[in-house]
Protein backbone atom coordinates (compact mmCIF):
# COMPACT_ATOMS: atom_id res chain seq x y z
CA UNK A 1 0.00 0.00 0.00
CA UNK A 2 1.34 3.34 -0.78
CA UNK A 3 2.12 5.81 1.84
CA UNK A 4 -0.98 8.39 0.12
CA UNK A 5 -3.56 5.56 0.12
CA UNK A 6 -2.24 5.01 4.04
CA UNK A 7 -3.02 8.29 4.50
CA UNK A 8 -6.31 8.81 3.08
CA UNK A 9 -6.95 4.91 4.76
CA UNK A 10 -5.97 6.06 8.59
CA UNK A 11 -8.23 9.89 7.86
CA UNK A 12 -11.46 7.41 6.83
CA UNK A 13 -10.47 5.69 10.54
CA UNK A 14 -10.24 9.05 12.94
CA UNK A 15 -13.41 10.41 11.04
CA UNK A 16 -15.17 6.74 11.81
CA UNK A 17 -14.04 6.89 15.29
CA UNK A 18 -15.06 10.59 15.89
CA UNK A 19 -18.36 9.74 14.45
CA UNK A 20 -18.99 6.72 17.07
CA UNK A 21 -17.69 8.93 19.95
CA UNK A 22 -21.14 11.27 18.85
CA UNK A 23 -23.53 8.31 18.40
CA UNK A 24 -25.74 7.19 21.43
CA UNK A 25 -24.98 4.28 24.13
CA UNK A 26 -26.46 1.89 21.68
CA UNK A 27 -24.91 2.70 18.83
CA UNK A 28 -21.84 2.56 20.70
CA UNK A 29 -22.68 -0.98 22.14
CA UNK A 30 -23.27 -2.30 18.53
CA UNK A 31 -19.57 -0.78 17.45
CA UNK A 32 -18.63 -2.61 19.71
CA UNK A 33 -20.48 -5.86 19.05
CA UNK A 34 -19.19 -5.35 15.32
CA UNK A 35 -16.02 -5.31 16.42
CA UNK A 36 -15.30 -8.38 18.41
CA UNK A 37 -17.47 -10.54 15.60
CA UNK A 38 -14.77 -8.77 13.05
CA UNK A 39 -11.77 -9.80 15.22
CA UNK A 40 -13.69 -13.45 15.57
CA UNK A 41 -14.09 -13.81 12.03
CA UNK A 42 -10.67 -13.39 11.41
CA UNK A 43 -9.35 -14.94 13.72
CA UNK A 44 -11.38 -18.32 13.05
CA UNK A 45 -10.15 -17.59 9.78
CA UNK A 46 -6.12 -17.92 10.68
CA UNK A 47 -7.35 -21.08 13.04
CA UNK A 48 -9.07 -22.50 10.23
CA UNK A 49 -5.94 -21.84 7.78
CA UNK A 50 -3.40 -22.95 10.46
CA UNK A 51 -5.45 -26.52 10.92
CA UNK A 52 -5.44 -27.13 7.31
CA UNK A 53 -2.05 -26.67 6.55
CA UNK A 54 -1.45 -28.97 9.95
CA UNK A 55 -3.38 -31.53 8.21
CA UNK A 56 -1.48 -31.68 4.84
CA UNK A 57 1.46 -31.91 7.07
CA UNK A 58 2.16 -35.79 7.83
CA UNK A 59 3.79 -35.95 11.10
CA UNK A 60 4.08 -39.05 12.01
CA UNK A 61 5.76 -38.16 15.55
CA UNK A 62 3.20 -36.07 16.28
CA UNK A 63 1.95 -36.05 19.70
CA UNK A 64 5.00 -37.87 21.23
CA UNK A 65 7.91 -36.95 23.29
CA UNK A 66 11.71 -38.01 22.76
CA UNK A 67 11.24 -41.38 23.83
CA UNK A 68 7.74 -41.81 21.65
CA UNK A 69 5.53 -41.60 24.64
CA UNK A 70 2.57 -39.29 24.21
CA UNK A 71 3.89 -36.28 25.96
CA UNK A 72 2.61 -35.42 29.31
CA UNK A 73 0.68 -38.94 30.02
CA UNK A 74 1.31 -41.88 31.98
CA UNK A 75 -0.79 -44.66 30.14
CA UNK A 76 -1.39 -46.50 33.37
CA UNK A 77 -3.55 -43.58 34.46
CA UNK A 78 -5.80 -43.87 31.44
CA UNK A 79 -5.96 -47.66 30.78
CA UNK A 80 -7.14 -51.08 32.52
CA UNK A 81 -4.82 -53.28 31.45
CA UNK A 82 -6.40 -56.81 30.23
CA UNK A 83 -6.10 -60.07 32.85
CA UNK A 84 -3.26 -62.54 31.32
CA UNK A 85 -3.64 -65.10 33.55
CA UNK A 86 -7.24 -65.33 31.79
CA UNK A 87 -5.56 -66.79 28.28
CA UNK A 88 -6.43 -69.92 26.65
CA UNK A 89 -3.85 -72.19 26.90
CA UNK A 90 -5.69 -74.89 25.39
CA UNK A 91 -3.12 -75.87 23.03
CA UNK A 92 -5.58 -78.16 20.54
CA UNK A 93 -7.42 -74.75 19.86
CA UNK A 94 -4.24 -72.90 18.09
CA UNK A 95 -3.09 -76.61 16.59
CA UNK A 96 -3.76 -76.57 12.82
CA UNK A 97 -6.93 -78.78 11.53
CA UNK A 98 -6.12 -81.68 8.94
CA UNK A 99 -7.35 -79.09 6.31
CA UNK A 100 -4.52 -76.72 6.62
CA UNK A 101 -2.39 -79.55 7.24
CA UNK A 102 -3.18 -80.90 4.00
CA UNK A 103 -2.83 -77.37 2.10
CA UNK A 104 0.00 -77.41 3.37
CA UNK A 105 1.55 -80.31 2.25
CA UNK A 106 0.37 -79.41 -1.39
CA UNK A 107 2.05 -75.97 -1.14
CA UNK A 108 4.72 -77.64 -0.17
CA UNK A 109 4.96 -80.53 -2.79
CA UNK A 110 4.14 -78.12 -5.33
CA UNK A 111 6.56 -76.08 -4.05
CA UNK A 112 9.67 -78.47 -4.57
CA UNK A 113 8.48 -80.68 -7.65
CA UNK A 114 10.65 -83.26 -9.10
CA UNK A 115 11.81 -83.19 -12.69
CA UNK A 116 11.49 -86.01 -15.11
CA UNK A 117 14.20 -87.01 -16.84
CA UNK A 118 11.70 -89.01 -18.95
CA UNK A 119 12.21 -88.38 -23.09
CA UNK A 120 9.91 -88.05 -25.75
CA UNK A 121 6.74 -86.23 -22.98
CA UNK A 122 4.81 -83.23 -24.93
CA UNK A 123 4.65 -80.89 -22.89
CA UNK A 124 1.49 -78.45 -22.90
CA UNK A 125 0.24 -75.40 -21.54
CA UNK A 126 0.28 -74.94 -17.85
CA UNK A 127 2.93 -77.90 -17.12
CA UNK A 128 6.49 -76.53 -15.36
CA UNK A 129 9.74 -77.60 -17.20
CA UNK A 130 13.04 -77.17 -17.05
CA UNK A 131 14.87 -75.64 -20.11
CA UNK A 132 18.27 -74.40 -21.14
CA UNK A 133 18.65 -71.64 -24.02
CA UNK A 134 21.23 -69.86 -25.85
CA UNK A 135 20.33 -66.07 -27.11
CA UNK A 136 21.33 -64.85 -30.29
CA UNK A 137 20.44 -61.56 -32.01
CA UNK A 138 21.51 -61.83 -35.81
CA UNK A 139 23.77 -64.51 -35.21
CA UNK A 140 25.79 -62.85 -32.27
CA UNK A 141 24.90 -64.05 -28.40
CA UNK A 142 24.04 -61.48 -26.53
CA UNK A 143 25.41 -60.73 -22.85
CA UNK A 144 23.79 -62.90 -20.24
CA UNK A 145 21.51 -64.74 -23.23
CA UNK A 146 23.16 -68.20 -22.18
CA UNK A 147 21.96 -70.75 -19.19
CA UNK A 148 25.23 -72.17 -19.37
CA UNK A 149 23.53 -75.94 -18.66
CA UNK A 150 21.93 -74.55 -15.24
CA UNK A 151 18.36 -74.87 -16.06
CA UNK A 152 15.95 -72.23 -15.53
CA UNK A 153 12.23 -73.40 -14.92
CA UNK A 154 9.24 -72.05 -16.29
CA UNK A 155 5.66 -72.81 -16.29
CA UNK A 156 4.12 -72.42 -19.47
CA UNK A 157 1.20 -70.14 -20.33
CA UNK A 158 1.76 -67.69 -17.35
CA UNK A 159 3.61 -64.81 -18.71
CA UNK A 160 6.39 -64.85 -16.57
CA UNK A 161 8.74 -65.10 -20.13
CA UNK A 162 7.60 -63.25 -23.32
CA UNK A 163 4.58 -64.94 -24.83
CA UNK A 164 6.33 -65.96 -28.27
CA UNK A 165 9.31 -68.05 -25.72
CA UNK A 166 6.75 -69.76 -23.41
CA UNK A 167 4.24 -70.48 -26.60
CA UNK A 168 7.40 -71.82 -28.74
CA UNK A 169 7.96 -74.45 -26.00
CA UNK A 170 4.50 -75.81 -25.83
CA UNK A 171 3.79 -78.83 -28.14
CA UNK A 172 7.68 -80.00 -28.19
CA UNK A 173 9.04 -82.97 -26.28
CA UNK A 174 11.26 -83.48 -23.72
CA UNK A 175 14.89 -84.07 -25.13
CA UNK A 176 14.33 -82.17 -28.32
CA UNK A 177 16.59 -78.55 -29.16
CA UNK A 178 14.72 -76.19 -31.24
CA UNK A 179 14.96 -72.29 -32.41
CA UNK A 180 12.29 -70.02 -31.26
CA UNK A 181 12.19 -65.89 -32.34
CA UNK A 182 11.12 -63.30 -30.06
CA UNK A 183 10.53 -60.37 -30.99
CA UNK A 184 10.85 -57.41 -28.12
CA UNK A 185 9.39 -54.48 -28.17
CA UNK A 186 10.73 -51.14 -28.70
CA UNK A 187 10.56 -49.80 -24.96
CA UNK A 188 12.02 -52.49 -23.26
CA UNK A 189 13.85 -52.65 -20.12
CA UNK A 190 16.87 -54.37 -21.63
CA UNK A 191 18.07 -51.59 -24.13
CA UNK A 192 20.32 -54.22 -25.86
CA UNK A 193 17.13 -56.24 -26.56
CA UNK A 194 14.28 -53.24 -27.37
CA UNK A 195 13.24 -53.95 -30.54
CA UNK A 196 15.15 -56.48 -31.52
CA UNK A 197 14.54 -60.07 -32.78
CA UNK A 198 16.14 -62.64 -30.68
CA UNK A 199 16.60 -66.45 -31.77
CA UNK A 200 16.57 -68.55 -28.61
CA UNK A 201 17.99 -72.09 -29.34
CA UNK A 202 16.36 -74.16 -26.28
CA UNK A 203 16.71 -77.87 -25.27
CA UNK A 204 14.02 -79.20 -23.11
CA UNK A 205 15.45 -81.30 -20.38
CA UNK A 206 12.36 -82.88 -18.85
CA UNK A 207 8.88 -81.48 -17.03
CA UNK A 208 8.44 -81.12 -13.42
CA UNK A 209 6.13 -83.36 -11.87
CA UNK A 210 4.57 -82.81 -8.11
CA UNK A 211 6.38 -84.71 -5.41
CA UNK A 212 4.72 -87.45 -2.90
CA UNK A 213 5.28 -86.08 0.67
CA UNK A 214 6.99 -88.84 1.98
CA UNK A 215 10.20 -89.41 3.80
CA UNK A 216 12.25 -89.77 0.78
CA UNK A 217 11.09 -85.96 -0.10
CA UNK A 218 11.49 -84.56 3.12
CA UNK A 219 15.23 -85.61 3.44
CA UNK A 220 15.83 -84.40 -0.09
CA UNK A 221 14.47 -81.13 1.01
CA UNK A 222 14.70 -80.49 4.32
CA UNK A 223 17.46 -83.55 5.68
CA UNK A 224 19.12 -80.90 7.40
CA UNK A 225 16.54 -80.00 9.95
CA UNK A 226 14.38 -83.39 10.29
CA UNK A 227 14.68 -86.37 10.13
CA UNK A 228 11.48 -87.89 9.01
CA UNK A 229 7.91 -86.55 7.18
CA UNK A 230 6.36 -87.22 10.71
CA UNK A 231 9.59 -85.00 12.16
CA UNK A 232 8.79 -82.32 9.50
CA UNK A 233 4.93 -82.12 10.52
CA UNK A 234 5.36 -82.60 13.95
CA UNK A 235 7.87 -79.27 13.55
CA UNK A 236 5.28 -77.48 11.30
CA UNK A 237 2.48 -77.87 13.43
CA UNK A 238 4.25 -76.59 16.87
CA UNK A 239 5.21 -73.50 14.81
CA UNK A 240 1.76 -72.60 13.86
CA UNK A 241 0.55 -73.36 16.62
CA UNK A 242 2.92 -70.82 18.56
CA UNK A 243 2.27 -68.29 15.81
CA UNK A 244 -1.51 -68.24 16.08
CA UNK A 245 -0.90 -68.55 19.68
CA UNK A 246 1.19 -65.19 19.43
CA UNK A 247 -1.15 -63.46 17.57
CA UNK A 248 -4.12 -64.47 19.71
CA UNK A 249 -1.69 -62.96 22.76
CA UNK A 250 -1.41 -59.67 20.61
CA UNK A 251 -5.45 -59.68 19.79
CA UNK A 252 -6.54 -59.96 23.42
CA UNK A 253 -4.17 -57.64 24.95
CA UNK A 254 -5.75 -55.16 22.78
CA UNK A 255 -9.81 -56.17 23.20
CA UNK A 256 -9.37 -57.37 26.69
CA UNK A 257 -7.65 -53.90 27.57
CA UNK A 258 -9.87 -51.16 28.56
CA UNK A 259 -9.19 -47.57 27.83
CA UNK A 260 -11.07 -45.60 30.61
CA UNK A 261 -10.57 -41.85 29.16
CA UNK A 262 -8.56 -40.50 26.61
CA UNK A 263 -5.91 -37.17 26.86
CA UNK A 264 -7.94 -35.17 24.77
CA UNK A 265 -5.21 -33.08 23.20
CA UNK A 266 -3.59 -36.48 22.06
CA UNK A 267 -6.89 -37.34 20.86
CA UNK A 268 -7.30 -34.17 18.82
CA UNK A 269 -3.68 -34.81 17.27
CA UNK A 270 -4.61 -38.56 16.14
CA UNK A 271 -7.43 -36.55 14.51
CA UNK A 272 -5.44 -34.39 12.94
CA UNK A 273 -3.06 -37.14 11.68
CA UNK A 274 -6.01 -39.00 10.33
CA UNK A 275 -6.71 -36.63 8.01
CA UNK A 276 -3.21 -35.62 7.09
CA UNK A 277 -3.00 -39.52 5.95
CA UNK A 278 -5.65 -39.05 3.36
CA UNK A 279 -4.77 -36.15 2.07
CA UNK A 280 -0.91 -37.62 1.75
CA UNK A 281 -3.26 -40.54 -0.07
CA UNK A 282 -4.93 -38.22 -2.25
CA UNK A 283 -1.92 -36.11 -3.01
CA UNK A 284 0.10 -39.34 -4.37
CA UNK A 285 -2.63 -40.99 -6.15
CA UNK A 286 -3.38 -37.67 -8.03
CA UNK A 287 0.50 -37.63 -8.87
CA UNK A 288 0.30 -40.52 -10.40
CA UNK A 289 -2.97 -39.93 -12.30
CA UNK A 290 -1.57 -36.54 -13.05
CA UNK A 291 1.61 -38.04 -14.85
CA UNK A 292 -0.36 -40.79 -16.50
CA UNK A 293 -3.61 -39.31 -17.70
CA UNK A 294 -2.74 -35.30 -17.20
CA UNK A 295 -5.67 -35.04 -14.69
CA UNK A 296 -6.01 -35.99 -10.97
CA UNK A 297 -8.07 -39.24 -10.03
CA UNK A 298 -9.93 -36.92 -6.63
CA UNK A 299 -11.12 -33.30 -6.76
CA UNK A 300 -10.80 -33.62 -2.95
CA UNK A 301 -10.44 -36.16 0.12
CA UNK A 302 -14.27 -36.36 0.33
CA UNK A 303 -14.30 -37.12 -3.14
CA UNK A 304 -11.57 -40.07 -2.23
CA UNK A 305 -13.20 -41.60 0.83
CA UNK A 306 -16.89 -40.83 -1.05
CA UNK A 307 -18.77 -39.55 2.35
CA UNK A 308 -20.08 -36.61 3.07
CA UNK A 309 -18.49 -33.62 5.63
CA UNK A 310 -20.61 -35.61 8.09
CA UNK A 311 -19.71 -39.09 7.51
CA UNK A 312 -15.95 -38.05 7.15
CA UNK A 313 -16.04 -35.92 10.22
CA UNK A 314 -17.53 -38.95 12.28
CA UNK A 315 -14.97 -41.91 10.51
CA UNK A 316 -11.96 -39.54 11.45
CA UNK A 317 -12.97 -39.17 15.11
CA UNK A 318 -13.63 -43.10 15.27
CA UNK A 319 -10.25 -43.67 13.19
CA UNK A 320 -8.35 -41.16 15.50
CA UNK A 321 -10.09 -42.59 18.66
CA UNK A 322 -9.21 -46.61 17.80
CA UNK A 323 -5.34 -45.44 16.73
CA UNK A 324 -5.42 -43.55 20.19
CA UNK A 325 -6.60 -46.55 22.06
CA UNK A 326 -4.29 -48.98 20.44
CA UNK A 327 -1.22 -46.30 21.71
CA UNK A 328 -2.22 -46.01 25.24
CA UNK A 329 -2.78 -49.68 25.04
CA UNK A 330 0.83 -50.58 24.14
CA UNK A 331 2.36 -47.54 26.19
CA UNK A 332 0.97 -49.48 29.12
CA UNK A 333 2.05 -52.45 28.81
CA UNK A 334 5.24 -51.19 27.84
CA UNK A 335 5.25 -49.31 31.48
CA UNK A 336 3.66 -52.35 33.03
CA UNK A 337 6.40 -54.76 32.17
CA UNK A 338 9.07 -52.15 32.38
CA UNK A 339 10.69 -52.51 28.64
CA UNK A 340 13.34 -50.17 27.29
CA UNK A 341 14.42 -49.48 23.73
CA UNK A 342 17.68 -49.68 23.24
CA UNK A 343 19.34 -48.71 19.28
CA UNK A 344 20.06 -51.75 18.64
CA UNK A 345 15.67 -52.37 18.81
CA UNK A 346 15.82 -49.22 16.64
CA UNK A 347 18.25 -50.19 14.03
CA UNK A 348 16.56 -53.49 13.86
CA UNK A 349 13.05 -51.70 13.39
CA UNK A 350 14.24 -49.37 10.37
CA UNK A 351 15.04 -52.55 8.63
CA UNK A 352 11.00 -53.69 8.58
CA UNK A 353 10.05 -50.14 7.38
CA UNK A 354 12.08 -50.42 4.69
CA UNK A 355 15.65 -48.91 5.09
CA UNK A 356 18.96 -50.41 5.19
CA UNK A 357 21.59 -50.83 7.75
CA UNK A 358 23.43 -47.45 8.39
CA UNK A 359 20.15 -45.28 6.93
CA UNK A 360 18.84 -44.37 10.77
CA UNK A 361 19.24 -41.00 10.00
CA UNK A 362 17.13 -40.88 6.66
CA UNK A 363 14.50 -42.94 9.00
CA UNK A 364 14.75 -40.15 11.33
CA UNK A 365 14.13 -37.28 8.62
CA UNK A 366 11.25 -39.53 6.89
CA UNK A 367 9.29 -40.34 10.65
CA UNK A 368 10.67 -38.47 13.07
CA UNK A 369 12.94 -40.49 15.97
CA UNK A 370 9.92 -40.48 18.15
CA UNK A 371 7.77 -42.24 15.95
CA UNK A 372 10.50 -44.85 15.49
CA UNK A 373 10.42 -45.32 19.70
CA UNK A 374 7.02 -45.92 19.72
CA UNK A 375 7.19 -48.84 17.16
CA UNK A 376 10.30 -50.34 18.55
CA UNK A 377 7.90 -50.09 22.28
CA UNK A 378 5.50 -51.89 20.18
CA UNK A 379 7.54 -54.41 19.07
CA UNK A 380 9.24 -54.75 22.49
CA UNK A 381 6.16 -55.40 24.32
CA UNK A 382 4.89 -58.26 21.35
CA UNK A 383 8.15 -59.81 21.76
CA UNK A 384 7.48 -59.74 26.08
CA UNK A 385 4.49 -61.04 25.19
CA UNK A 386 5.53 -64.15 22.86
CA UNK A 387 8.30 -64.88 24.89
CA UNK A 388 6.42 -65.09 28.41
CA UNK A 389 3.13 -66.64 27.34
CA UNK A 390 4.39 -69.31 25.11
CA UNK A 391 2.16 -72.00 24.41
CA UNK A 392 4.81 -74.58 23.55
CA UNK A 393 6.26 -73.87 26.84
CA UNK A 394 3.16 -74.71 28.75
Amino acid sequence: MSQKKRMLERKRREEALKKAERNQAIGRVIGVVFIVLVIAIIAGALIFDASKKAEKELNYSIGLNEQGKIKGVKAEKYVELADFNALNMNKSDYYPTEAEEDTYINAITESYPNLSDKKGVEVKEKDTVSVDYVGRIDGKEYEGGNTNGMGIRVTLGTGTYPTEFENGIIGHKTGETFDVSVPFRTDFENEELAGKIVVYTITLNGVYETAEFNDEFVLKNFGYSVESAEDFLNKYRLSAAQTKFDQYVQDYAISESKVKSYPLSYLSKMKTFMKAKDYKQMETTNSTYQNLYQKDAYKDVLDMRKMTKKEYKEEIKKSAREQAEKNLIYQALFEKFDLSVSQEDLNALILTLGFEEGEYDQAVERFGEPYLYQQAMIKDVNNYLAENYNLIDN
